[in-house]
């Protein structure tokens, strides 16, 4: 890239990105850091991970699966850092979200969101508890901010139909997490509604080959007879039953964007234009929640849909709300307020009842005045997005 590229780069976004860096580097300050030292923590996932970082360059014997197949945000952490490896993944965390919340500015300017309204939704993005501080939080995750990371970089590559780096991230995807595997069929879908299958069908197809192989030799190579290991079937039989159960659905579809869950219904119109000309975008969604038969972290499972997610919530602001402040404060300061947490925060709340109270004020609060917004407009027009 060439000096005068990088001026004009910086000339156009450098003050969103300023601003975008501080807000992402105060959320990080927020959310803290789990306390892996005591009970139950000490167990929980990242323990898994924390042993083959440990073992590295050696394999460990006693992470189960499927976390002993996440090598990426793992083992190269513990073969980077070497006996520093807790603070590895400190860094690797932090880097891999960061890259995430910048990319997802990028890619919003990319599909036509102005850049103040591109980088106030990325904003918002780090203030949403289930799909980026408790990833912040979980230090040891490392695998999920960066599935999370290659999947947006593989979703961005289909929409340019540049089937190398689509490859590579696939890749790279396939050594952090099990979640690449959502890209391909949306991939698919893309190109079906594109009309591009004839043309591009096989180029897909054989990017997405090199993933496949990885995942294959991996659970091939390092299966091992581990103690609550658990593989793809075992652990839909394990989790799927909680498809009958309603608290199930509200958490994947509502408290997952919780407090701004609701303003794809009360903006219907836009999210429907959205949806229709851009199926692949749903079906992402969709095969998110089917993914998340899969687990047992509810909301956290739905992290992949982020990019359908926030680009949904940009287009509204852009063309429903943008760039009338009060309604732009409101939003901003409950999605703030709803950061508040009873543990996963550095300065966790007092109760989780108390957390509950503050969401839910949060979410009535945004809800009733996007309402109130919505039928005043005059006859629900857009309004004017920003430059």
């Amino acid at each position: 890239m060439t000096s005068e590229r990088l001026k004009s780069l910086a000339r156009g976004h450098g003050v969103y990105l300023m601003a975008l860096l501080a807000v992402t580097a105060a959320m990080f300050f927020l959310w803290g850091n789990v306390n892996w030292h005591i009970p139950p923590a000490d167990r929980w996932d990242g323990w898994h991970y924390r042993t083959m970082a440990e073992a590295a360059p050696g394999l460990s014997q006693v992470a189960a699966a499927p976390f002993r197949y996440r090598l990426l945000g793992t083992y190269t952490v513990g073969l980077l850092f070497g006996a520093t490896y807790i603070a590895g993944f400190f860094v690797v965390n932090y880097a891999a979200l960061l890259a995430v919340v910048l990319l997802l500015y990028g890619f919003l300017c990319a599909v036509g969101i102005s850049r103040p309204v591109a980088a106030f939704s990325a904003a918002l993005f780090t203030m949403n508890t289930h799909l980026f501080g408790l990833t912040a939080w979980l230090t040891f995750h490392t695998n999920d901010s960066l599935a999370m990371l290659f999947l947006l970089l593989a979703l961005w590559a289909t929409m340019a139909r540049r089937w190398g780096l689509f490859s590579l991230a696939l890749l790279l995807g396939a050594l952090s997490r099990e979640t690449w595997v959502l890209a391909a069929p949306t991939a698919l879908v893309f190109l079906w509604e594109r009309k591009l299958l004839r043309s591009d069908l096989a180029k897909m197809l054989l990017a997405t080959l090199p993933a496949v192989i990885v995942t294959v030799l991996l659970r091939t190579l390092l299966r091992a007879e581990v103690v609550g290991s658990l593989e793809p079937l075992q652990a839909f039989l394990r989790f799927a039953p909680k498809i009958v159960d309603p608290e199930f659905w509200a958490r994947q579809f509502a408290n997952s964007l919780k407090p701004l869950s609701f303003l794809p219904l009360i903006f219907l119109g836009t999210t429907l234009r959205w949806a229709r000309g851009n199926l692949f975008m749903v079906a992402l969604i969709l095969l998110t929640f089917l993914s998340s038969l899969l687990g047992s972290a509810n909301e956290r499972l739905m992290a992949p849909a982020f990019v359908a997610f926030y680009w949904l919530l940009a287009l509204i602001i852009q063309e429903r709300i943008w760039p009338q402040r009060a309604m732009l404060a409101i939003i901003a300061a409950a999605t703030f307020l709803s950061t508040l947490h009873y543990w996963y925060a550095r300065f966790p709340l007092p109760s989780r009842e108390l957390t509950i109270a503050i969401g839910g004020v949060a979410w009535a609060v945004v809800t009733v005045a996007a309402i109130l917004f919505r039928l005043r407009s005059p006859r629900g027009q857009p309004q004017t997005p920003g430059i």
